[in-house]
């Protein structure tokens, strides 16, 4: 749970068991500059280092056990599945030598997952799919369907999490459980209580309106008629940092309301005209001179129909080995 710090009261009360946290600088202080060598020396996507790097820090917060996201594809430091199962086996080697149960779900990031790329705008997404079943108290208006693989996604990990946490029997049990929680309004209550506690501003939540918006926008045309069979997630990254999203070195600062917002995702029909996105930005320039072409260069085109898409979740790792994902855990019943 949260310590006060911040700007509002700070009073947890009762135990939340639930905070979003980032390490401080005192918190595996070597790792920072082991990753500032691997910029430089070209050792990024090392398996080793990549192990070392992130379970430094998971291991240092000392949690009773840890379900892991290890993502592969082109927007991920790992392209193909292969490599993610072998990170996934260190990582859960790694934690089970520290005492720490751990699992990893590995999954696929060809694609931008959900329906916005940016601080903020993440934040307002996942305000909209928590108060999605609030009628008119809702307080984001987003295509919600464009959010279906961040949900299901989410609502895996989560099952997991209650399965480690002895309150689910299987990841499906676990899933549903999750599902209802988000569907009636506590996960709403629970992050709003979070925020409170970890002194954060609940009026920017409760009227995510009033956040401060980006200076400038710019919408994202489909210059044709067709099927979008794919979006380069590694792309919409790179032009993310390009307006102001992210840091490409650690000294620079992040404007938080910069971002891409998607109208249409991969699989859908889209005519000449229509809206693919919009992209947000405090840099004077940075949208006429470069980051609205290469959004666009990053949608993928097919005159065909796109087939089903190939599925997010892949595999679930435990330390006695590698399973196939069941994609029944994510049905709609």
């Amino acid at each position: 749970d949260g310590d006060g710090d911040g700007d509002g009261d700070g009073d947890c009360g009762e135990p939340l068991n639930a905070a979003i946290v980032s390490p401080s600088e005192n918190m595996c202080p070597a790792d920072k500059r082991m990753y500032a060598l691997r910029d430089v020396t070209s050792t990024v996507t090392s398996l080793p280092l990549q192990t070392s790097s992130i379970m430094s820090k998971k291991i240092a917060e000392r949690p009773d056990s840890l379900v892991l996201d290890v993502k592969f594809g082109r927007g991920s430091f790992n392209n193909n599945v292969e490599e993610s199962l072998e990170l996934a086996k260190r990582m859960i080697q790694t934690g089970e030598l520290c005492g720490i149960r751990t699992t990893a779900l590995v999954t696929r990031m060809d694609d931008p997952l959900g329906c916005s790329v940016g601080n903020w705008l993440e934040v307002e997404e996942c305000i909209d799919i928590m108060t999605v079943g609030m009628g008119e108290d809702r307080k984001v208006e987003t295509d919600g369907s464009l959010s279906k693989d961040l949900v299901d996604v989410t609502l895996a990990l989560a099952g997991q999490m209650l399965v480690q946490g002895g309150k689910a029997e299987t990841i499906r049990q676990g899933f549903v459980m999750a599902r209802e929680h988000l569907s009636n309004g506590k996960a709403w209550q629970k992050f709003q209580d979070m925020v409170k506690a970890q002194g954060g501003d609940v009026s920017c939540i409760d009227h995510p309106e009033k956040y401060p918006r980006a200076k400038f926008s710019a919408q994202v045309i489909s210059p044709r008629t067709g099927y979008i069979s794919s979006i380069d997630s590694m792309e919409i990254g790179l032009v993310g940092v390009l307006l102001g999203a992210g840091r490409k070195t650690v000294e620079e600062s992040v404007d938080f309301s910069a971002g891409i917002r998607f109208r249409k995702k991969a699989g859908a029909f889209v005519c000449r005209g229509d809206v693919l996105a919009e992209a947000y930005t405090e840099r004077d320039g940075v949208l006429e001179n470069n980051a609205v072409r290469r959004v666009l260069e990053a949608f993928r085109f097919s005159d065909v129909e796109v087939g089903d898409l190939p599925p997010l979740i892949t595999n679930f790792v435990t330390k006695n080995g590698v399973e196939e994902f069941d994609q029944s855990t994510l049905a709609d019943n």
